[in-house]
């Protein structure tokens, strides 16, 4: 608004100083032209004189008389009249000099006013204080058109330097007409461009070039005719441009067209590409979670990354930029449009997105080194911004990032911050919930990445090469050999789980210390209890050959832990530990406790063998004396498996019939590349959010969703992975209209029935028949208006076109 010479306390305009004497000695020569000339009129006089004397002494000679008769008298001086030439000319040149010094006694009063207006409100500490003065004189500055004053001033010298032109010219016209001809070319030239640099901000609003008079010409196209541009404050409608120049190419500029998304991709482009190093690239990495917030601005990135996708297939290159500028990728015409050839001048790069990818790593890096960064803040702050980047990228553009092709670079950044951020505890103070579902949601894209691997694929094959191995069956399919040895073992667990349930049940009951023989007797006497002491027994003794399936399932969990860099544990109800067991365990036969416990994988004969230590302690009892057995719990209960209080044990054995069968699928599943195996992880992070409700959350789960079966068409056809799919299924859908705390989200389901209807499309068999069975109990339990769920159903199975009438099929053919 105010010219930046005047709040800097330099001298205003000393260019109207320089041009003032310049103009000063054409004054000089041109304004004596205005009054007579003395000189001349004095040598006239002079010369009338010296004729006068000639005639009177020729007279003398003549006549002989000492007296002339009669001597005539010559013509006075012609009178005075300035030249019309010389009139414009001073005109125009003493209004110049008006004009140039008036610039300059302006400037000095404004740049007066500007410092007072600066130090007025800055002389008060108080805020509040200052935002109140400061709004008193800005609106006084606005009122009296303060910014029209101060774009005047330099109005003033170009009317001035142009005034002088103009009389110049003319000047020369009486003095030359060849120099006077080619100064005013050349001043035509000039005036000509000026008048360009006038009207071009009105007819290019990107236009660089305009001077003090181009707001007038703006104000007056707009009143004639007038441009709108698309105000997003009232929902997007048109809206008329500012009168004032300068707001209204604001307008312009952020008006969301095609050409400013371009725009903004170039700049994008351009940022990264002059930002060096690391601590240049960090506020921009910080910055770009907040880029994808909105829709242009993933609308952006998609240009971005669109733009390289049609480089990469010759779709041709970017719009020349300015000489300098170094484009880490190109801008392309639009799909179907015309090819743009780029100047040869510029140095771009061939993938923008590759080299952010890269970068980003970089920075990653340094976040796993304690040493590299000053504070352990600086550290935490850059990780946390990479992490966030991260995921705004993987959940918005599909690309091949550097930090996947070096997963330890990301797992030891994401362990990091899950060790700082107490990602596995909600209740710490100061958890930032936010923060902790991108983390999670970066984890699981992560970890899908690091489990499709063929150290995870071998180890799930060597599982269900076991399960097929294990009872000595030979011939048949693999897979279908597994699948009965898993209904063995389902047989045997379920038994054993169910009586162990009944043991606990049985063993919790609260009682005095003094009464717990009693209650011991009293629970053995138990008809239930005699039968599930039993049940459990039997399970344990026909399990026994499992041990190998065991080995397997237990080197599979430590190959995903190990290849997931520990990532894996941070995940809600993925890799818990087994509980510490005080219970003595026999000499022989007995398997130490493995060091990770997925309640997704679980070892069938060692978790047979923790429920059946129940039934040893309690025969141990019985056939010692109360006081002297080995085993002396403080409360019956201790003698029930740990693992009958963990939940995420329960919530795989309870409701599933055939949990083992279940398990199978997930290993078919893994061997394939972990498709559904992943999405079972994600349903269980968004149970366990506390934020998965909130608004903000919801593109951030939704975008992991979409990343996490992106590709699901190339594992749709896995033996396992529809049924587990199924599976999944049974567990998200409620099965009452009360929805728990503990719920997916309704947004969840409805993309989760989507999806399952698109994979499940055209396909046959039992599990099929159960999707269909499912989804339809739910769309009963809604009233039968759940639109997701119904159009699942008529994807899954669409409607049979009604049989047609013999008759009508008669007529048809006749």
């Amino acid at each position: 608004m105010i010219n930046h010479s005047l709040t800097m306390g330099r001298p205003p305009f000393p260019q109207a100083g320089l041009y003032s004497a310049s103009l000063t000695a054409f004054l000089q020569q041109s304004f004596p032209n205005l009054i007579p000339n003395y000189a001349q009129q004095s040598a006239y006089y002079s010369q009338q004189s010296v004729v006068l004397l000639a005639q009177i002494s020729a007279q003398l000679a003549a006549s002989g008389s000492p007296v002339p008769a009669t001597i005539p008298l010559p013509p006075s001086f012609p009178e005075f009249h300035p030249a019309s030439s010389d009139v414009r000319v001073n005109v125009c040149w003493f209004m110049s000099l008006v004009f140039s010094l008036t610039a300059a006694l302006a400037a000095t009063i404004v740049q007066q006013w500007v410092r007072d207006y600066m130090h007025v409100f800055q002389r008060y500490n108080h805020p509040l204080k200052r935002a109140r003065v400061r709004q008193f004189l800005y609106e006084g500055a606005e009122k009296w058109y303060m910014p029209v004053v101060v774009e005047a001033v330099p109005a003033l010298i170009h009317i001035s330097l142009f005034l002088f032109f103009i009389g110049l010219a003319d000047n020369l016209f009486n003095i030359n007409t060849a120099t006077a001809t080619t100064t005013t070319i050349m001043i035509t030239i000039c005036g000509a461009l000026y008048l360009w640099c006038i009207i071009a901000p009105v007819h290019d609003a990107q236009s660089p070039y305009q001077s003090p008079l181009s707001g007038i010409f703006w104000l007056l196209f707009q009143v004639i005719r007038g441009r709108t541009h698309r105000d997003h404050s009232t929902g997007g409608a048109r809206k008329r441009i500012s009168t004032n120049m300068t707001d209204g190419r604001v307008q312009l500029a952020m008006d969301e067209s095609d050409d400013r998304k371009k725009r903004d991709a170039r700049a994008i482009r351009w940022v990264i590409d002059n930002l060096t190093e690391d601590s240049e690239l960090e506020p921009f990495v910080l910055g770009v979670p907040g880029s994808f917030n909105s829709n242009w601005g993933q609308k952006v990135w998609e240009v971005v990354a669109l733009d390289e996708e049609n480089k990469s297939s010759g779709g041709g290159a970017s719009p020349p930029q300015p000489i300098g500028a170094t484009e880490l990728a190109v801008v392309s015409h639009s799909p179907g449009g015309p090819p743009i050839t780029s100047s040869p001048m510029l140095t771009q790069r061939e993938n923008t997105i590759g080299d952010l990818s890269g970068r980003i790593t970089r920075l990653l890096k340094t976040c796993t080194d304690p040493g590299v960064l000053p504070t352990e803040e600086a550290r935490r702050k850059r990780a946390r911004a990479c992490v966030d980047a991260s995921l705004s990228f993987v959940l918005s553009i599909d690309d091949d990032w550097e930090w996947f092709a070096e997963p330890e670079i990301m797992s030891q950044a994401l362990t990091y911050l899950g060790d700082v951020e107490r990602i596995r505890d909600p209740t710490t103070p100061g958890f930032d919930a936010s923060f902790a579902v991108r983390w999670t949601c970066m984890g699981l894209v992560a970890v899908r990445r690091m489990l499709n691997t063929p150290a995870v694929r071998t180890a799930a094959r060597r599982v269900i090469t076991c399960l097929a191995d294990v009872r000595g069956e030979n011939g048949g399919d693999q897979n279908e050999v597994a699948a009965k040895t898993s209904v063995i073992i389902d047989r045997h667990l379920k038994s054993g789980w169910e009586a162990a349930d009944i043991l606990r049940t049985a063993l919790i009951r609260e009682v005095e210390p003094d009464k717990m023989e009693e209650q011991f007797l009293e629970t053995l006497g138990n008809y239930p209890t005699q039968g599930a002491i039993k049940d459990l027994g039997d399970a344990w003794n026909s399990i026994g050959w499992a041990d190998k399936v065991d080995e397997a399932v237990i080197d599979l969990v430590r190959t995903m832990v190990y290849t997931t860099g520990g990532v894996l544990g941070y995940l809600p109800s993925a890799v818990l530990s087994w509980a510490p067991d005080s219970r003595r365990k026999p000499d022989v036969g007995m398997r130490a406790s493995p060091p990770h416990l997925m309640p997704q994988f679980i070892p069938p004969r060692f978790l047979t063998q923790r429920l059946w230590l129940c039934v040893c302690a309690l025969r141990n009892i019985a056939t010692t004396d109360w006081g002297v057995s080995s085993y002396q719990p403080k409360t019956l209960g201790d003698l029930c498996a740990p693992e009958m209080d963990v939940s995420e044990i329960r919530r795989v054995i309870d409701p599933t019939p055939n949990p083992m069968k279940a398990q199978l699928w997930r290993l078919q599943d893994l061997r394939d590349g972990g498709f559904v195996f992943m999405l079972e992880l994600f349903m269980a992070a968004v149970r366990a959010s506390k934020v998965s409700l909130h608004h903000s959350s919801r593109p951030v789960f939704v975008g992991t969703f979409k990343s996490l079966t992106s590709d699901w068409k190339d594992h749709q056809d896995g033996p396992g992975t529809q049924r587990l799919l199924v599976h999944l299924l049974r567990q998200v859908l409620s099965k009452n209209d009360e929805t728990p705390a503990d719920d997916v989200p309704a947004y969840i389901v409805d993309k989760f029935l989507t999806f399952i209807g698109e994979v499940l499309a055209g396909k046959k068999g039992a599990h099929v028949t159960e999707a269909l069975q499912l989804i339809g109990d739910f769309v009963g339990l809604h009233g039968g208006t759940h639109s997701a769920a119904q159009d699942a159903l008529q994807t899954i199975r669409p409607p049979k076109p009604p049989k047609r009438h013999r008759s009508a099929a008669r007529t048809d053919a006749s």
